[in-house]
């Protein structure tokens, strides 16, 4: 019997920590879309009055205070800027980002600047102290280095013949090509992913983006995601979020692309806008109980889908505006 009730406190004490990840991730969506949205439409005054609201959530990183140095600066709130810009640089924002930014072409004009230019090297240092004492997993790096390289020799976009390049231009044997090597890589993914676990960032490093690419991205048309491999994989995916390691929407994504597999509605609302050849629709995605999008979408740790078309100066697709959300 004691033995049941430390299970179940252990399962709530998981289950709380959990919600704890969705809700700090949540809020911290709202605040953030919420000064995206000022910045697109110029707003800066009112964009600066939000970054303070985020002091504390553990979901700001560097890109984001790199935003919010530029809305600072566009704002001509320089002591800001600089305030931002050094702990920007300090998660791994480099000069060569911070130089091609036009929005900080005030900030480079005014006496503040030539502060930052002094401390860039000592800001940039401790960053790369921070990278030099994680312990990389180099296994699961090259296992994932070696997949994409199978891949990168079996797709030839071009050829050559003496000293001249040849573009290929049989676009339909590339479109099968790439689709049976895609296959063939998520299948990889899948099997490194059951064999050594789910990576993050912490423990792979610049690997995981192209790690999690193919995970969400390459999965086959005709896969069962029912079958055992995947649900061993979700098992392990939801074991993550749990900890925090990944984010809380995380396999609300994966899930979404799935269902854009399919042509099925969209269930959290991750994939605002279907891009064809031609052109791009946010009206031609519809979505599972749309009344309901928006306690989902919570539950998973993001912003409402009105604020969401908001911050990316969209209009609601038409799907949804008739909608009462709940």
């Amino acid at each position: 019997m004691r033995c049941s009730i430390v299970i179940l406190l252990l399962l709530f004490c998981c289950k709380s920590d959990a919600q704890t990840h969705a809700e700090a991730h949540y809020e911290y969506d709202r605040i953030y879309k919420t000064i995206k949205g000022y910045y697109n439409r110029g707003l800066y005054h009112k964009a600066v009055l939000y970054p303070d609201s985020l002091r504390g959530n553990k979901y700001v990183n560097g890109s984001s205070y790199f935003f919010f140095a530029r809305v600072y600066a566009l704002s001509n709130e320089f002591d800001q800027a600089l305030v931002n810009l050094e702990k920007a640089v300090k998660r791994g924002i480099t000069k060569s980002q911070i130089s091609q930014m036009y929005d900080l072409d005030g900030f480079r004009e005014s006496n503040l600047h030539i502060i930052y230019e002094m401390n860039y090297d000592k800001w940039h240092q401790d960053y790369l102290d921070l990278v030099s004492s994680i312990a990389f997993d180099s296994v699961y790096i090259k296992q994932i280095q070696k997949i994409s390289q199978r891949y990168s020799n079996n797709l030839r976009l071009r050829k050559v013949e003496g000293d001249e390049i040849i573009w290929v231009k049989d676009s339909t044997k590339y479109y099968h090509t790439r689709k049976r090597l895609d296959a063939a890589i998520f299948y990889a993914i899948v099997d490194l992913t059951i064999e050594k676990g789910f990576p993050t960032k912490r423990t792979i490093g610049k690997e995981y983006h192209r790690y999690s690419r193919y995970l969400r991205y390459n999965m086959p048309e005709v896969y069962d995601e029912n079958c055992e491999d995947w649900q061993k994989v979700k098992t392990i995916i939801f074991a993550e979020m749990e900890k925090g390691t990944v984010y809380p929407f995380y396999y609300a994504a994966i899930e979404d692309r799935m269902r854009q597999r399919t042509n099925s509605p969209q269930l959290n609302g991750t994939i605002n806008i279907r891009f064809n050849s031609r052109n791009s629709s946010v009206n031609s995605i519809e979505y599972e109980k749309p009344e309901e999008l928006n306690l989902r979408r919570r539950a998973v740790g993001l912003c409402s889908i009105q604020l969401e078309m908001w911050s990316e100066a969209r209009e609601l697709p038409e799907s949804l505006k008739e909608i009462e959300f709940r």
